[in-house]
């Protein structure tokens, strides 16, 4: 019965959207516009290369030989076997899809079990050292806020990852997967980081399609005006709703309202239902973990990101900001920034040590 109502329900919820999309078609046709925008600004040249690279190293020789001394951190720490070590460390450093991704996969290979792959999934997420750094920071009016916030997005899984562990038995030693040897394995990287990069894009212009029509429909209006009867002020409660749809325009949104860069740690810790909807996504035979406790996992790793922020910046006080950028309109990473050129140069080592030696005649 409860089944039947539920079908129902997303029935009822589908012709809802069919219906709002078509009266609010221009709206939406805006919206959409605001995704690409976001997308070819933001996400593509933050991402789209760490995601690739993230594909190249995985299963690659370079993986072992890189997360080798990160092996007895994973056991001890973590209670997770030595072939978590690529999800971890591109989940936080990478950007969101990476370390889902690759858990994904390592959960369809056999290297994780389905427990280990649903709590390493819990904290292997985060915004990532391109989006947070060349990105979001400037668009809060720059000074040091993208590094404090790269570490206040960064350091909260890592200890909620530990803790989690406590309650996990510890994994046995057992060699990491043989290295696969494919001649055409840096095409396939390409491939799959498209693939995923693409899949990103397409979840973000659809959600920014979607939030153009609720707000057209009135419904921003009344969440905010339920939000604001709870004692939020206006910019909070419409940044919260947006930042709960979609990361990426509810940081935008924060910085039109000028509001404390803790809302947007609050907000790059927690994702956006949008992010989440991506990660399940990889997961062929369904989410290792159930949705209600990920999305718990998440609203508290965004309250810890906040307090980190905010503990963080005792210890490094703020540099003076410049004045905030348009909303959407922050600077693409150039060629001459430190991020930048540390992710060629990375790149560029990675690239050449994932590919399978080849014997000589």
């Amino acid at each position: 019965m409860k089944r039947g109502w539920g079908k129902t329900a997303r029935a009822a919820a589908l012709l809802a959207a069919c219906v709002l999309a078509l009266r609010f078609r221009a709206e939406a046709a805006a919206g959409v516009a605001a995704g690409i925008a976001t997308c070819l600004n933001a996400l593509v040249p933050s991402l789209f290369l760490f995601v690739v690279l993230a594909c190249a190293l995985s299963g690659s020789e370079a993986a072992r030989v890189l997360f080798r001394p990160l092996g007895p951190v994973l056991r001890r720490v973590f209670r997770l076997p030595e072939d978590a070590a690529p999800a971890l460390v591109f989940g936080l450093l990478a950007g969101y899809p990476t370390g889902a991704r690759i858990t994904a996969d390592l959960l369809s290979a056999g290297r994780l079990t389905e427990k280990e792959a649903a709590r390493l999934l819990l904290f292997c997420t985060a915004p990532g050292l391109a989006f947070t750094v060349s990105y979001v920071g400037p668009l809060l009016g720059g000074g040091n806020r993208g590094a404090l916030l790269l570490a206040a997005t960064s350091l909260p899984p890592l200890v909620f990852g530990a803790l989690l562990a406590r309650f996990a038995p510890r994994p046995e030693k057992r060699p990491p997967a043989a290295p696969e040897k494919r001649p055409g394995a840096f095409a396939e990287a390409v491939r799959g980081g498209t693939a995923a990069t693409v899949t990103l894009c397409a979840f973000v212009v659809v959600f920014s399609g979607g939030i153009a029509v609720l707000r057209a429909a009135g419904v921003f209006r009344a969440v905010t005006a339920l939000l604001m009867r709870l004692g939020l002020p206006a910019g909070l409660a419409d940044t919260l709703f947006t930042g709960f749809l979609e990361v990426t325009a509810g940081v935008n949104a924060s910085s039109y309202w000028h509001l404390s860069p803790e809302t947007a740690a609050f907000l790059l810790g927690f994702g956006g239902l949008c992010v989440h909807a991506q990660l399940f996504a990889f997961f062929k035979n369904g989410a290792p973990c159930r949705k209600a406790v990920y999305l718990a996992s998440r609203v508290l790793n965004g309250a810890l990101c906040a307090l980190a922020y905010r503990a963080l910046t005792f210890v490094f006080p703020e540099a003076a900001p410049a004045a905030a950028l348009t909303p959407g309109l922050a600077a693409v990473p150039a060629a001459g920034s430190w991020p930048a050129a540390a992710a060629l140069l990375g790149a560029a080592a990675l690239f050449l040590a994932a590919f399978p030696k080849t014997e000589t005649r």
